[in-house]
């Protein structure tokens, strides 16, 4: 997918009604689109160069680790989703708050796995915890 591509992408899913969950998680560079081997820091480098272009609209990201609420999680608290699903995905996260609709805006790349590394994007009207 191209920069272009991955915009319309966040734009659809902040235009779509949330379902129950309240939030809409995606891939947005799928693991088959990219090579293996060095080929895999391609999707932090498209998180970057998209991350510069949503900052356009929404200002800079915050940048939040999410180990943290897998040491809450493990320590019993209830992590409610997605950021449950995200911190069990992505080790840290570029994160906006944006209006209209009103709802957070998270970026994510998926750690080394059998599928490589994975572009993911969330929106969610649940505030992070």
């Amino acid at each position: 997918m191209t920069l272009a591509q991955h915009l319309a992408a966040i734009d659809l899913l902040r235009a779509r009604a949330f379902p129950d969950q309240a939030y809409h998680l995606a891939e947005l560079a799928p693991a088959g689109a990219r090579p293996e081997g060095p080929g895999e820091d391609r999707a932090e480098a498209e998180r970057e160069a998209l991350a510069l272009l949503l900052a356009t609209r929404w200002g800079p990201p915050h940048l939040v680790g999410l180990s943290g609420l897998l040491l809450r999680s493990g320590a019993g608290e209830e992590i409610p989703r997605p950021w449950d699903l995200l911190a069990g995905a992505v080790p840290d996260i570029q994160l906006w708050r944006t209006e209209e609709p009103a709802a957070w805006v998270a970026l994510g790349v998926t750690g080394p796995g059998d599928e490589g590394r994975r572009l993911v994007v969330c929106v969610t009207e649940v505030d992070p915890p």
